[in-house]
């Protein structure tokens, strides 16, 4: 549960940082950079595309280890979160009333931290984005507008239609009747 929570917080971070825009764009847990990171290796391609000057490039370079220590951060939270968690649960009579109110309360706390680190990457991002000229600016707007539909198309589709054959989850007798 937490391990998808932070995949899509991580994915929220470029987005939401860089211009609080709502595409979500995931990163592939376990990858070496951004060459493995899917869908972000369009955000790559437009950090070349943008063709930044000294001063940006900086900026981006910043905003870039933000990010990053933003992501490193709520992956560590969510596994010391999930390790206290499993430790609560092992416990011989454990009761599941405390055990459900020591997860609300960790889940609340984690996510007060990650609220607090993901708007200090968004700070980083507005930072690029200011130091950005309108071309680039109108770069970085469809940019995001692009990843947003493909995330749209794969949300729709990508639930029932493409990931099971086209197929809507219904035998080819039922109906809706509404």
């Amino acid at each position: 549960m937490f391990e998808n929570h932070g995949k899509k917080l991580a994915a929220a971070l470029f987005a939401a940082g860089l211009l609080g825009a709502t595409a979500s764009w995931a990163q592939v847990p376990g990858g070496k950079g951004p060459e493995s990171m899917g869908p972000m290796r369009g955000f790559e391609r437009l950090h070349k595309e943008l063709n930044l000057s000294a001063q940006q490039e900086e900026l981006w370079k910043k905003a870039q280890g933000a990010q990053r220590d933003a992501h490193r951060s709520m992956r560590a939270q969510g596994a010391e979160t999930r390790a206290r968690l499993r430790a609560e649960i092992d416990k011989p009579g454990a009761d599941l009333k405390q055990f459900a109110q020591l997860r609300d309360q960790l889940g609340a706390q984690m996510h007060a931290q990650m609220d607090a680190v993901r708007k200090q990457a968004r700070e980083a991002w507005f930072a690029v984005y200011d130091a950005l000229d309108a071309n680039q600016k109108e770069q970085v707007r469809v940019a995001i507008r692009d990843g947003m539909d493909r995330m749209g198309r794969h949300h729709r589709g990508g639930h029932r239609g493409e990931m099971h054959g086209g197929h809507s989850g219904r035998s080819s007798g039922e109906h809706d009747h509404g």
